[in-house]
């Protein structure tokens, strides 16, 4: 990455946005099925907090949008609040550019969606340009909120300071379906935002809570049912809160999504040896170079985690022996796996979670085990991934 540039984007950042209608309209007027009103997206107010660590990139944002008091009677309904995760990180080729991994969005709707090193041949790219633009594509991409909806966007932001404390972007964002029913549109977007510090970025979205009516979630909107979810409540509260959460959508990337775009996880393919090759053989590198060394990657990251599912497996068995002062081998009995299976299952409803999978280990004090390794061990025997184990997974 261009370093000055990139911590140049790094910060806190208010953000006044004005979304248009595919005829170029102010779309202040949005709206909301069963006839409850509309929501005002020509005064939307966004929250945005980037990281730059390294050779990653970490943009969490909420926009916060205003009921129009044109429901049933009058009545004002709350602020909606959309989060957005989006992650990115440099490249091999060192050009000062960034491939986007993926992007999570609202509350709880499917998890994570690659739209860069893992989304196929047209990875999402952002690229800074003359150290005071920076330029932004999502090709095609499935939509991960609404089934069978396909979206492109280009973004481009414009430093308006030699250190971007404010800047100005224009968005276009095109919708495509994969039905016959409904008929492709285009959006568009314009926003102005400053940075701020920590004190002044939480008191303006605690006010914004109390402008756009967004209550609490322990005192939330329940005059009209469906409510009372995230998307009308506040995310966090912004009084007592010393930081916004890690992932505002609460779907974080794993270890496993940044494996197949950090640079520092993977090997360079135009790396070139003493001697061997020429620089023109280097610049003639073809994108297939890459997708190998990727491969590559994955190969060494897999036997990294079965190495450590075994080495969990063994402290639980370990555990085992120890608290039953039972010989552990391979011609266990079904009496011996069933009375193992009760030890553990300390509750007594007929499966194990991680709670008393850790009580166990912990109890025994064979092994000092940490989050990610009971999450590691059930992934690996936890055949219907429903965070437990049966009698028959646990055998």
């Amino acid at each position: 990455m261009m370093p000055d540039f990139w911590n140049s984007l790094e910060g806190l950042f208010l953000e006044d946005m004005v979304f248009y209608k595919s005829d170029g309209t102010p779309d202040t007027n949005n709206v909301v099925p069963a006839q409850l009103g509309t929501y005002d997206f020509s005064n939307v107010k966004g929250f945005l907090n980037v990281t730059v660590d390294g050779s990653r990139y970490y943009y969490h944002r909420y926009l916060l949008v205003k009921h129009n008091s044109d429901g049933p009677g009058g009545m004002q309904l709350p602020g909606l609040v959309n989060p957005t995760d989006l992650y990115g990180a440099s490249t091999f080729e060192k050009d000062g550019g960034a491939m986007q991994m993926g992007i999570a969005q609202g509350f709880g709707n499917g998890g994570f969606t690659a739209i860069g090193a893992g989304a196929g041949e047209n990875p999402a790219l952002v690229k800074p340009i003359g150290g005071k633009m920076l330029l932004t594509v999502w090709p095609n991409t499935m939509n991960p909120v609404i089934k069978d909806r396909s979206f492109e966007v280009y973004e481009s932001l414009y430093c308006v300071d030699s250190e971007c404390k404010e800047s100005n972007a224009y968005t276009e964002q095109y919708h495509g379906f994969q039905d016959d029913i409904h008929t492709p549109f285009v959006n568009f977007m314009r926003m102005s935002r400053t940075k701020v510090d920590k004190d002044t970025w939480m008191a303006e979205i605690s006010k914004v809570y109390t402008d756009f009516s967004i209550p609490s979630p322990d005192d939330p909107f329940t005059l009209i049912p469906g409510f009372n979810v995230p998307a009308f409540s506040q995310p966090f509260d912004a009084t007592t809160s010393d930081k916004t959460p890690p992932c505002v959508t609460l779907e974080c990337p794993t270890d496993e999504n940044w494996a197949l775009i950090d640079p520092y996880l993977g090997t360079s393919p135009y790396i070139e040896p003493d001697g061997v090759l020429t620089g023109g053989f280097i610049a003639g590198v073809t994108i297939s170079s890459i997708v190998v060394a990727l491969l590559v990657f994955y190969m060494v990251y897999k036997r990294g985690v079965e190495a450590r599912e075994k080495r969990v497996k063994l402290a639980v068995l370990n555990s085992l022996s120890k608290s039953m002062s039972l010989k552990i081998s391979k011609n266990l009995t079904a009496k011996d796996l069933n009375e193992m299976f009760q030890k553990i299952d300390d509750d007594g409803n007929g499966s194990i979670d991680k709670g008393e999978m850790k009580k166990l280990v912990d109890g025994a004090g064979i092994a000092n085990m940490s989050d990610r390794d009971y999450n590691v061990l059930f992934a690996s025997i936890d055949l219907d991934e429903n965070g437990t184990l049966d009698f028959v997974e646990f055998c």
